[in-house]
């Protein structure tokens, strides 16, 4: 099944009132907001009350942290300390994994993944993890707005996504093309 499959009938979808936590939004070329030109967004939260995700494909320069690892802007909004995403399910105390988990394998971090991430990142060990500073946000309606507009694509979010395609190619790799593809059955 391509990633066209998860183009289903927006409609459909919007009018279910279902979550789209724990999915990528990949802004489409028809969506010309700077702030959002070619992102892949993970959504951490979306209810009634709006959405909360975080850009994943936006690096800064390494002369603009102090940090010992790579830090990413989640976007134009702008947030107090720094958030984690990681796929290490020893990092989260396993009475909060259900709670921390926004999609499968991939965690919101706490001040102990941070900690381990930093230790990880000491040792010079594999260490799968974003840091990011700011956020993206929407209020009620706003982003269903956009969605109808054709502004953004929905695809399922996956560790492998954020952490085995580099940064460069992450938006032209995972922007589902605007043709359904043909059906294997």
């Amino acid at each position: 099944m391509g990633k066209s499959f998860w183009l289903f009938s927006l409609g459909v979808f919007l009018k279910s009132k279902r979550s789209l936590t724990g999915k990528f939004l990949i802004a489409r070329p028809v969506l010309r907001d700077p702030n959002f030109l070619q992102t892949v967004i993970l959504l951490l939260q979306h209810d009634s009350g709006g959405a909360f995700g975080l850009v994943l494909n936006r690096p800064l320069p390494p002369e603009a942290w102090s940090l010992p690892f790579p830090l990413y802007v989640g976007g134009p909004c702008k947030s107090e300390g720094i958030l984690i995403i990681h796929n290490h399910r020893d990092w989260v105390d396993p009475g909060s994994i259900k709670e921390r988990q926004v999609a499968p394998g991939l965690f919101i971090g706490d001040e102990n993944s941070m900690q381990r991430a930093t230790e990880a990142n000491e040792k010079k060990e594999e260490g799968r993890f974003r840091m990011v500073t700011g956020y993206s946000g929407w209020g009620p309606g706003q982003l269903e707005n956009e969605l109808n507009e054709g502004a953004w694509a929905i695809v399922p979010a996956s560790a492998g996504d954020i952490f085995d395609i580099p940064d460069k190619n992450k938006w032209v790799t995972l922007l589902p093309s605007a043709i359904p593809s043909p059906s294997d059955n």
